[in-house]
Order: structure tokens, then C-alpha cells, then sequence
């Protein structure tokens, strides 16, 4: 039996499609990390795939990214052969099929608060009678080198239907969202779940802490796929392992210039300054 991470494994995925690698991976309880793509150049989805990340997750909620450069964003992460999944700006159809029509690896519905938000994010995604989507898919049958009426019967298996947590009043109605056939994973977004509850971005006080640890046993109880945005500190980390979270988010592209940019430019101050002192 091969370890996780070995070379064994690796060469095993290759030429598999970058969604089932990321399934085959939590087949053998290895975690799976991502990154947000969030600005404009779709070679930030590439350069992130490159670095080894799993999946990217292109987000045009809190975002500038259309239509147009979530497509360069998934050609951008297909290429580095990473699965690309796209966080939609609402549970909102008319929102979601033409991004579905693009092939993404995912879609993630934000702020699921109630089952029948969860059953209008399935049904967005499901060709009728299970659903209303309308057919007219492009990039995700390959331009018609796929079977167009085998991806009618089982395109929604291709991409996962991923439900974000950010409200206690989902936190609340989690019992009957997981007995909502056709969700694939829940996603924890802990900042957002501190507001609703009046703490403003304070993840650490308890009553927060209480309502991830709900999330975390019921995802458990359910056998629910559990992923979370959990940034990369190693207790961060090892918290949410301890937790069941199989699959990580640990940062945005912004950030990640930012924070490489700033390091960079100390560096250099510096050392011009020692050497001018010297």
C-alpha cells in the first residue's frame, strides 16, 4: 500500500482529471489544500496550480472577476492541472448557469442559511425533471467532443455542489440540509459565521468556537465531505484536522504578493541600510 504523498501515488494520477486526483487523494485520508484566486490576471490560477495546490478557488463574490475572466481563471488552473472550483456571488440561477456551462471542478453557493436554500443551489445545477438547469453546456462537454446526452444524465458528478456555512441560522438547520441528496461538501467560513452572531471577524471567542465544533460533529454525523477556509498556521491547522476538515483553504493570491512583496522589500532596506552603515 502506497503512503500519502508518495511518488508512487503521484505517478499513478497522472493524466487523471484534476477532481477525481483531489478524490483519490481524500480516498487515501490525504489532505487536500487550496488557494483563492481573486484578482483579475488568470495566471494567478495558474502559478497557484503550479506551486502544488490542489484546487484554486476563483471568487466573484467579493471580487471584480465576470464572467469572462472566471473562464481565463479555469483555462488558467486546468493547465496547471488543478481542479478549479468558482464561488458564485449568489444562490442565484440565472448567476450560476453560465458558470456551470464553463465545466468548473465545484461550484460554491455562499450563505446557505436554510434546506431550501440548499435545494434551490442543487436544483441550479441538476438538468430538469431533478432540476432546472438549462442546457447549453460548451466548454464542459469539450466543445461537443463529449456526449452531450450522457453529460445531461450525469454532468452534476462531474463538479462538486458545495454549500458554504457562514450563518447560524444554517449552523441551526444543518440536520435537514444534509438530508438534501446531491451535496457534495460543506465549506466552513468562519468569518462571516463570527458575524452573524455579533462577533465581527472574532473566530476565537467560544461562542464562535461552539458553533464550528457543531458544524465539524454534525458534518461527522451526516458523513459529510468537511472543508474549511483555515489560512496556514500550524495550530490553525492541526485544529481543523482535529476537527475532521479534510480539505484547506489557506490563502489568497493578493495576500500572498503582498505579503512575498513587503518581505522582500525589507529585506533589501535592510540590507542597503547595514551596508551604508558599514
Amino acid at each position: 500500500m502506497t503512503k500519502p504523498g508518495n511518488p508512487l501515488n503521484e505517478k499513478a494520477d497522472e493524466g487523471v482529471p484534476a477532481l477525481e486526483r483531489l478524490r483519490r487523494k481524500l480516498g487515501r485520508s490525504e489532505p487536500v489544500f487550496g488557494a483563492a484566486a481573486t484578482l483579475l490576471d488568470p495566471t494567478t490560477s495558474e502559478i497557484l496550480g503550479y506551486a502544488g495546490f490542489d484546487f484554486v478557488w476563483i471568487d466573484m463574490e467579493h471580487t471584480a472577476l465576470s464572467p469572462e475572466h472566471v473562464l481565463s481563471h479555469l483555462m488558467g488552473a486546468a493547465s496547471a492541472r488543478t481542479a478549479g472550483f468558482v464561488r458564485v456571488p449568489w444562490n442565484d440561477p440565472v448567476l450560476v448557469k453560465p458558470i456551470l456551462d464553463m465545466g468548473p471542478d465545484g461550484i460554491i453557493f455562499p450563505c446557505i442559511r436554510t434546506a431550501e436554500d440548499a435545494r434551490r443551489a442543487v436544483s441550479a445545477c441538476e438538468y430538469p425533471p431533478k432540476g432546472i438547469r438549462g442546457c447549453g453546456p460548451r466548454r464542459a462537454v469539450r466543445y461537443g467532443i463529449d456526449d452531450l446526452d450522457a453529460y445531461m444524465h450525469e454532468g452534476s458528478k462531474r463538479f462538486w455542489k458545495i454549500m458554504q456555512i457562514e450563518h447560524v441560522d444554517c449552523v441551526k438547520n444543518l440536520d435537514e440540509i444534509a438530508s438534501i441528496p446531491g451535496i457534495d461538501c460543506w465549506l466552513v467560513g468562519p468569518w462571516d459565521l463570527s458575524c452573524s452572531v455579533g462577533c465581527l471577524g472574532k473566530q476565537d471567542v467560544p461562542e464562535v468556537q461552539e458553533l464550528i465544533d457543531e458544524v465539524c460533529s454534525k458534518a461527522t454525523r451526516h458523513g459529510m465531505l468537511l472543508a474549511a477556509w483555515t489560512g496556514d498556521e500550524p495550530a490553525s491547522i492541526r485544529k481543523w484536522l482535529e476537527r475532521g476538515v479534510k480539505i484547506f483553504t489557506t490563502g489568497v493570491d493578493s495576500s500572498y504578493l503582498m505579503s512575498a512583496a513587503r518581505k522582500s522589500l525589507q529585506t533589501a532596506r535592510e540590507t542597503a541600510g547595514a551596508k551604508a552603515i558599514g
